[in-house]
C-alpha cells in the first residue's frame, strides 16, 4: 500500500511541476476561461462581461484587509520567543522524515479547528522547525502537509462562514432573497444552530476521520532517500533567521529610543487591548467570536507576548513580507467572482447540477458544484451568498433536509481549496515555494478526502 501511495504521489507531483503555472498566472488564466464561459454560456457581452469583472474587483477588499492583518500579526505571534519554543517542542517529535510530515499535517489540522487562519500560518513555522529538526525531509512535501493538514479540519472548524452565517438571521443572503426564499418555502429563514451543522453526528466523524485520513497520507507520500529533495541550508537559514528575528536595545538611548522601548507605553497599550476584548466578549458566547476578534486577539498576544513594543513593530516588518501574494492576487479573483456573479453565470452552473439530482445523491452533486465552483471563487461566503440560495432552494423542492445539503456544500468549497493557490499564498510566500511543487501531492490528498466526505454526508445522520 504504501509504495502504491507514494509511487502514485510521485507521478502527480513531477507531472502537475511542469505544467501547473505560478499561482498569479493560474488567477489570470481563469479570469480568461470565466470570460469564454460567460460569452458562451449566459451570451453576455464583451462590454457586460468587464463591467462585471471591474464590479467584482473591488468586492473583497474589507476582507483582503483581514486576511493580510491576520497574516502578518498571527507571523508576529509565532515568531515570539514562546512561540519559536513551542513550534520546536512539537516539530521535535518526529524522529524520521515521513513522521515529520505527518507530524506537520496533524499540528497543522488542531490549529485549524481553532481558527484556519492561525491553522495556515502555523503551518508555516512547523515547516520551518521539521526541516530543522529532522534532516532528509522531502521539501516539498512537508510544505504540502501542512497546507493539507489545515484544510483537513477546516470544514469543522469554529471559525468556518458558512455554519457562522446559517446561525444568524437570514444566513447571510441579501434582504430581497430571504423574502422571496421564504414566500417560495413557505417558513421563515430560523437561524440554523452549531448542533445541525458543524456538531451534527456526521460532522463530528469527519471531524475524527478526516485528519487521520490526511496524515496517513502524507506519511505514506514521502519519497524514497534517492528521489527526496531537501531544502538548501542557504535557504533553511534564511527562513530560520526570520523566525528567530533579533533585536538588541541600543547602547546609548535618546528619547527617541526611549520612547521605543518605553515598557509603561506597551503596558498601557496591553492593557488597553485586553480590556477591550474581555468588555466584547460581555454577554457573548465563544462561538460568536468573528473575524475581526480573532485578528485583535492575535494582536493583543503577539504584543504581549514579544515583551515590549519595539521587538513588537520589528515582528510585523518581518511579517509584512508574506502578504504579498494576498495583496497582489485577492482582487484579481474577486474579479472573477463578478464575472461569475453579475453575469448569471453561476446560477446556470449551479442549475445544472440540480437538474441532474435525486435527493440521495443530491448532498454529494451539492459537494461537487461547491467544489468546482469554488476553483473559480475561493471564498466561502461570496459563493454562499450566490450559489447557496439556488442549492437550498433545490433540497427544499428534493426534500433533503437543509443541514445536510449546506454542510456538504461547505465541505465541497473547502476540501477543494487544497487544489486552490489562493489559500495557500501565506504558505507559498513564507515558504519561497511555488504551487507547481505541492500540487501534485495536494490533489491526491483532496481526491482520497473528498470521498471520505461525501461517504460521510450520504449516509451518516446529521
Amino acid at each position: 500500500m504504501k509504495s502504491f501511495i507514494r509511487n502514485w504521489a510521485e507521478k502527480w507531483h513531477f507531472g502537475m511541476e511542469k505544467v501547473m503555472p505560478d499561482s498569479f498566472i493560474f488567477a489570470a488564466l481563469l479570469t480568461f476561461v470565466v470570460f469564454i464561459m460567460a460569452l458562451v454560456v449566459v451570451g453576455a457581452s464583451p462590454v457586460q462581461i468587464v463591467q462585471s469583472w471591474y464590479k467584482g474587483f473591488w468586492a473583497y477588499l474589507p476582507f483582503s484587509m483581514q486576511m493580510v492583518i491576520l497574516l502578518i500579526f498571527g507571523y508576529s505571534l509565532a515568531i515570539t520567543r514562546i512561540g519559536v519554543k513551542a513550534i520546536d517542542a512539537v516539530t521535535g517529535i518526529a524522529k524520521t522524515p515521513p513522521q515529520a510530515v505527518a507530524l506537520v499535517c496533524a499540528a497543522a489540522a488542531l490549529l485549524s479547528v481553532v481558527n484556519w487562519g492561525l491553522g495556515f500560518i502555523g503551518g508555516i513555522f512547523l515547516c520551518i522547525g521539521a526541516a530543522r529538526r529532522v534532516k532528509g525531509v522531502h521539501w516539498p512535501l512537508l510544505v504540502a502537509s501542512a497546507y493539507i493538514g489545515a484544510i483537513s479540519t477546516d470544514t469543522w472548524g469554529v471559525g468556518l462562514t458558512e455554519p457562522l452565517l446559517l446561525n444568524s438571521p437570514g444566513w447571510g443572503w441579501a434582504p430581497d432573497i430571504v423574502q422571496s426564499f421564504e414566500k417560495e418555502i413557505g417558513q421563515k429563514l430560523a437561524p440554523m444552530s452549531f448542533d445541525k451543522t458543524i456538531w451534527a453526528t456526521a460532522s463530528l466523524v469527519g471531524l475524527v476521520l478526516t485528519p487521520i485520513l490526511a496524515t496517513i497520507l502524507c506519511y505514506l507520500m514521502h519519497p524514497t532517500p534517492e528521489r527526496t529533495r531537501t531544502i538548501s541550508p542557504e535557504a533553511l537559514e534564511k527562513l530560520s533567521t526570520q523566525s528567530q528575528f533579533k533585536l538588541e536595545k541600543p547602547k546609548e538611548m535618546v528619547l527617541a529610543d526611549k520612547l521605543n522601548w518605553s515598557r509603561t507605553i506597551w503596558i498601557l497599550l496591553c492593557i488597553m487591548t485586553f480590556a477591550a476584548i474581555f468588555l466584547w466578549f460581555q454577554g457573548k458566547k465563544f462561538a460568536q467570536v468573528d473575524l475581526n476578534m480573532y485578528n485583535f486577539i492575535f494582536i493583543g498576544i503577539a504584543m504581549l507576548l514579544h515583551e515590549n513594543l519595539a521587538r513588537f513593530v520589528e515582528s510585523i516588518k518581518v511579517a509584512a513580507g508574506a502578504a504579498f501574494g494576498i495583496i497582489m492576487q485577492f482582487p484579481f479573483y474577486a474579479g472573477i467572482f463578478g464575472i461569475m456573479a453579475y453575469t448569471g453565470l453561476l446560477k446556470v452552473i449551479a442549475g445544472w447540477f440540480v437538474a441532474i439530482s435525486t435527493p440521495f445523491i443530491y448532498p454529494l452533486v451539492t459537494m461537487i458544484s461547491s467544489g468546482i465552483i469554488n476553483i473559480f471563487i475561493p471564498s466561502s461566503g461570496g459563493i454562499w451568498m450566490v450559489q447557496g440560495p439556488i442549492m437550498i432552494l433545490a433540497a427544499h423542492k428534493l426534500g433533503v433536509s437543509f443541514n445536510r445539503v449546506a454542510m456538504a456544500f461547505s465541505a465541497g468549497e473547502v476540501l477543494t481549496n487544497v487544489i486552490q493557490p489562493f489559500w495557500a499564498l501565506p504558505l507559498l510566500g513564507a515558504t519561497g515555494t511555488e504551487m507547481r511543487t505541492i500540487m501534485g501531492y495536494c490533489m491526491l490528498a483532496c481526491l482520497f478526502e473528498f470521498i471520505l466526505v461525501a461517504v460521510i454526508y450520504l449516509f451518516l445522520p446529521m
